[in-house]
């Protein structure tokens, strides 16, 4: 095999360290913050970066120091980020949401320390597991949009059958309902009638994909007040269709004579979506 003999390139990018005005430091803190920075490898172009420097636990957790770089060609004005931090075997330590307000607008190819309190309600394992000046690593969480704003899609039957008032009285349940993350599919809830011989569950199906979806199994799980399980049935649906974007209401049946508990309580109650595999 022939290669072709072209120099190397290299596209990584050096930051320059500063301080913000918000963070009072002697020199001997910039010094080593210095240091840390200057052993730090280059970035690709446009990344976002945050390295550790530091974890001090103390009773309530632990307090990280670490610097946050960038190579984007415009400044950085963060809002909201979400930080985990992990040991170097890659287990997750802890995870929380700060907000930047007085981290400061970082300008093009710059640097800037800063201090991360993770209080006990962040950790994700015992407090024994976190070492004083322990070796970890730290990395943004990319949280995945959301998607809140659905219309409601009914079809004839349901059109047909819902008077006015109805239908905004299921509009306003539509709104109540916590985002779906975008690309995922959500089945809740939102009305259950008993009968001699079934209980029957009406929920709405939202599509926060981009395109519609087709479904044509509903696997569900029916709990109850004390949260047992009541029921487990798969759904077949003939060609359901949610468009993107879309929140269609289905009305479906649990039969009683599949019920796995006697007399459930129906005063409180809830369906999950079965899982696969």
């Amino acid at each position: 095999m022939f290669k072709t003999n072209q120099p190397k390139t290299s596209n990584r990018l050096k930051t320059l360290l500063e301080f913000s005005e918000n963070w009072e430091l002697d020199q001997q803190e910039r010094y080593v913050f210095q240091y840390y920075h200057n052993k730090l490898k280059g970035l690709d172009p446009n990344q976002i970066n945050i390295h550790g420097v530091a974890l001090h636990k103390n009773n309530d957790g632990f307090i990280m120091t670490a610097i946050i770089r960038h190579s984007l060609q415009k400044k950085l004005n963060l809002q909201d980020i979400r930080l985990v931090v992990r040991d170097l075997d890659g287990k997750e330590l802890a995870r929380k949401d700060f907000n930047m307000e007085y981290f400061g607008v970082l300008n093009s190819l710059r640097a800037r320390p800063w201090i991360f309190e993770f209080d006990s309600e962040s950790l994700l394992v015992s407090d024994d597991e976190i070492k004083d000046k322990m070796e970890f690593e730290v990395l943004f969480e990319i949280q995945e949009p959301a998607v809140s704003d659905f219309s409601l899609q009914l079809d004839e039957n349901w059109s047909n059958g819902l008077s006015e008032e109805q239908v905004s009285s299921l509009e306003t349940s539509l709104a109540g309902m916590e985002p779906v993350t975008q690309n995922e599919i959500s089945v809740s809830a939102f009305n259950l009638e008993e009968a001699e011989e079934s209980v029957n569950v009406f929920v709405i199906v939202r599509n926060a994909f981009e395109e519609e979806i087709t479904i044509s199994n509903l696997p569900l799980q029916l709990f109850d007040a004390s949260g047992d399980l009541v029921a487990q049935l798969g759904f077949p649906l003939e060609q359901f269709v949610v468009g993107s974007r879309q929140a269609r209401p289905i009305s479906l049946s649990f039969p009683k004579n599949v019920f796995k508990k006697e007399s459930p309580d129906f005063t409180n109650w809830n369906i999950q979506l079965t899982q696969q595999g």
